[in-house]
């Protein structure tokens, strides 16, 4: 396990290893870290413990059986570097489907829900449901309203300051305001 490690380790280090002259240096020293960064991590990740691929595994003990019989430099070098590639990608397999991410859709949200108005104009009329049908009062021009409901062409209006619910009054006829009017 050790020695898988310490292979992994080196293999991730594939780009440091280019300041090491790859064909007559041992360049292990400079690959092995990031080798065994990408081991350990795949060592910690639970979903490569549950559903490691076996191809995957039987890859990595190819690699380590190439790396006994290198007897040059060039040969450790080249099976470290593609180990380490090796590993990055199934570092990077397993990372992501450990912790898949979920697309949320947002909600859509009527521009009036929640919004504080008043009237447009004097002589807006607040009705008993959103027909429109009967009068049930007035909305004032200054006094705060939160809209409550929406529907086609009307809003339910209650005052912000009691909450108490004042009806139904058309959608052209009021003004949005900024809601600290409301508070």
């Amino acid at each position: 396990m050790k020695k898988l490690i310490a292979v992994l380790g080196g293999l991730l280090l594939g780009n440091v290893a280019l300041a090491c002259n790859m064909d007559r240096d041992n360049c292990a020293d400079v690959m092995l870290p990031e080798l065994k960064r990408y081991s350990d991590e795949l060592a910690a990740n639970p979903n490569w413990k549950k559903n490691a691929d076996p191809a995957d595994a039987a890859s990595i003990k190819r690699y380590q059986s190439r790396l006994d019989m290198c007897s040059t430099n060039k040969c450790v070098n080249e099976t470290l570097f593609y180990f380490t590639n090796q590993m990055r990608g199934l570092a990077g397999k397993y990372r992501q489907a450990a912790a898949p991410t979920k697309i949320v859709p947002a909600q859509i949200q009527d521009k009036w829900s929640g919004q504080c108005v008043v009237a447009a104009k004097p002589g807006v009329n607040a009705y008993v449901d959103q027909s429109g049908a009967s009068k049930a009062g007035d909305v004032s021009e200054y006094i705060g309203y939160t809209v409550t409901q929406s529907a086609d062409k009307y809003v339910g209006l209650k005052v912000a300051e009691s909450g108490k619910f004042a009806g139904w009054a058309k959608k052209s006829e009021l003004q949005m305001q900024d809601l600290r009017n409301c508070n």
